[in-house]
């Protein structure tokens, strides 16, 4: 099922998302603080591994986005950019970080925009 995961989306911006979401036939979750030192992988369900890495808050904001497939990507992207809705870290589900707790996608996508800025 196509889904986004949320981090740390103050509440005006979460409504939208989660308008646009159920629009589009998306399902939209916020991940709770207590679940950033989880696998991703375990938070799309797709395994039991409730081991927590300690140490893994963190305050930035951004979205994980969880199979989607054709233009629906683009389509999701444009309507957030439409409705003026920025989100400047966002990831797409992929065998390199499906592995990888939030918080350490965080910090790879903060040194990627780091990069690029």
């Amino acid at each position: 099922m196509t889904e986004v995961l949320m981090y740390n989306i103050d509440d005006s911006k979460r409504l939208k998302i989660k308008l646009l979401c159920n629009k589009l036939n998306i399902r939209a979750r916020e991940v709770e603080k207590s679940e950033f030192g989880l696998k991703i992988s375990t938070l799309l369900g797709l395994n039991d591994d409730k081991t927590v890495k300690p140490d893994s808050d963190f305050y930035g904001e951004m979205l994980y986005l969880s199979d989607f497939y054709g233009s629906m990507l683009n389509i999701f992207l444009n309507q957030l950019k439409r409705q003026k809705t920025p989100v400047a870290l966002k990831a797409i589900k992929t065998e390199a970080n499906i592995g990888l707790t939030s918080y350490e996608l965080y910090k790879e996508l903060c040194e990627e925009h780091k990069a690029l800025n």
